[in-house]
């Protein structure tokens, strides 16, 4: 590969890796299978780029791409949960018997973190995948409406009602439930930590999210935290989660990928 090919490839991972990790971890639930999915994703569209017409913005184009593939990715484990079994889970955590003074202040509090994370993001995968993805790209990455249903390939109004459906099932569950929503619900994150620290389904080798790398957060977010009322503060709970960047053995895969010259599009 060429210098000046390899800095645009470069280029275009640390512009779009990042975003196509994140989107594949909020349908996927999973580290693992978010980074695979993500690597996939850029291949894909890296030998694809000669489709590419200009009909949308290039970006509408690389989330179709994602969208499609990640539609075909095989629901997991954590994707058979409703919201019933979660909050099941959730109230048999908070009556666990306290293990204190067996973990230290530090580290409750990267636990309580670690939990908050995880109970968002088993709130999203408690959503069928269709309405799991048009709320994901409506009010996590704050597509409009249009751009959505451009991405997802589908008319305006049928992208609306999956918008709208999947902020009733959250918003019916957190307005019931979570603590971080309304004080006055019962589920608090740090309760529910200790508890799974107490059973060992939280410890320090087995954090998904609290230990994941992430990019800088952006003010817009915070301003938004500020402004959402309502059901739009269930939206406010779940951009909670960081914007997670690709790491750096995705870009390193994908560079030994490239390199090796087995893509017909790099050879030269």
């Amino acid at each position: 590969m060429k210098a000046k090919q390899w800095t645009a490839f470069e280029e275009f991972v640390h512009v779009h890796g990042d975003a196509l990790v994140r989107l594949s971890f909020a349908l996927c639930g999973d580290r693992g299978r978010a980074e695979d999915a993500a690597q996939e994703i850029l291949v894909i569209v890296l030998t694809h780029l000669g489709s590419f017409k200009g009909e949308s913005a290039f970006t509408t184009w690389v989330w179709k791409i994602a969208a499609r593939r990640l539609a075909e990715v095989k629901r997991g484990r954590r994707e058979a949960d409703s919201f019933e079994e979660l909050e099941d889970r959730l109230q048999s955590l908070r009556q666990e018997p306290s293990s204190s003074g067996q973990v230290s202040e530090a580290e409750a509090a990267v636990f309580a973190h670690e939990v908050r994370l995880r109970c968002t993001q088993a709130m999203l995968l408690g959503l069928d995948r269709p309405s799991l993805i048009a709320y994901v790209l409506g009010d996590v990455f704050n597509l409009s409406g249009d751009e959505a249903a451009a991405v997802l390939e589908i008319d305006p109004a049928t992208y609306r009602k999956r918008l709208v459906r999947a902020r009733e099932r959250l918003y019916d569950f957190m307005r019931r439930q979570c603590g971080v929503f309304d004080p006055a619900n019962p589920c608090r994150c740090e309760r529910v930590a200790a508890g799974a620290a107490a059973r060992g389904l939280v410890r320090r080798d087995t954090l998904l999210f609290a230990n994941h790398p992430t990019c800088a957060p952006s003010p817009l977010v915070d301003r938004a935290a500020r402004e959402v009322k309502d059901l739009m503060r269930v939206a406010e709970v779940i951009r909670e989660h960081a914007d997670y960047a690709a790491p750096e053995a995705l870009v390193a895969g994908l560079r030994e990928l490239v390199v090796s010259e087995r893509l017909e599009l790099f050879r030269s």
